[in-house]
């Protein structure tokens, strides 16, 4: 099996990259930026151009796009945020198209924001959005395009991400400094949802998806124990051997944070992966405790 992974230098590719490389399946790497790449340990080939003519993947995975969170929204970054996926897409289309050989399997990236938010709903597979903002848009149009493949025979597979969690993940990156100071907090009134899962759940659903030949669609990655941002906190704090006394007020995260911070911190959704359960997928890392205590052992 021969596999071509694009965005292979973020959090999640560099994780596949090492799990495919150990156990000796041939991949190559795409990414946008050639100057920023990452290579896990150097084992794996990065190319910056896609030849249609030459091609014999099996599978191609999508994980493209700039990160959500890298930077405060405004329309100039949302719209590089948008474009870096869709644009990205859509030249995997036009090479698919352009392919003699077509691969077996599409898997491409998508997210939970393609639910929109809401505060008591809880998402499977088959719920409609709850809004029509700028997350479900942009993961709406994202999935639009990738199932394009399915015109030429490639099953489809769309990985609605949630709050991914791992050792070198931006999420706890980003977390643990306040925390491991005992200054660790809830946003707002920590009521929003977060659905998360272990990067190893994610590698796992993954390569899930690729040898049960059966499954397309849209699958969420997430976790079946979604907690609220308080239990995640207290949850993140305990762990650590610290107390979590503290709320940072809405105004605050709107204040540090923008439009993004209201988005993404102060609200969320209750995302189930049904279809992963129902296709027979054991996660690893189902509960919140479970998880955090094999990442920060690490």
């Amino acid at each position: 099996m021969k596999l071509l992974i694009v965005g292979g230098s973020g959090f999640i590719g560099q994780n596949l990259c090492k799990h495919f490389v150990k156990n000796n399946i041939k991949i190559d790497v795409l990414t946008r930026s050639l100057n920023n790449k990452k290579s896990p340990d150097n084992l794996v080939n990065f190319i910056n151009e896609l030849n249609p003519a030459g091609s014999d993947y099996d599978v191609i995975i999508n994980l493209s796009g700039e990160p959500l969170n890298k930077n405060r929204w405004n329309d100039k970054v949302k719209q590089n945020i948008y474009n870096s996926r869709i644009q990205t897409t859509q030249k995997l289309i036009n090479f698919i198209a352009n392919s003699p050989i077509k691969p077996k399997l599409l898997i491409s990236g998508s997210a939970i924001g393609f639910y929109g938010n809401h505060p008591t709903q809880i998402f499977t597979e088959e719920s409609q959005a709850a809004d029509d903002g700028f997350t479900h848009k942009l993961c709406n149009d994202w999935e639009g395009i990738a199932k394009q493949a399915a015109q030429y025979c490639v099953r489809v597979c769309l990985i609605r991400t949630g709050i991914v969690l791992g050792s070198e993940g931006v999420a706890l990156k980003e977390m643990l400094p306040p925390f491991k100071l005992g200054l660790g907090s809830c946003l707002g009134n920590g009521a929003q949802w977060m659905s998360w899962i272990h990067i190893d759940d994610v590698v796992g659903a993954i390569e899930f998806l690729i040898k049960n030949e059966q499954l397309n669609g849209a699958f969420n990655l997430t976790s079946p124990g979604a907690v609220t941002n308080q239990i995640f906190s207290k949850g993140l704090a305990a762990s650590l051997n610290r107390p979590c006394f503290f709320s940072m007020p809405n105004f605050m995260v709107k204040m540090m944070f923008g439009e993004m911070g209201e988005i993404l911190l102060l609200q969320g959704q209750n995302v189930v992966p049904d279809k992963l359960l129902k296709a027979g997928y054991e996660f690893k890392f189902p509960n919140l405790s479970d998880a955090l205590k094999n990442i920060l052992k690490k």
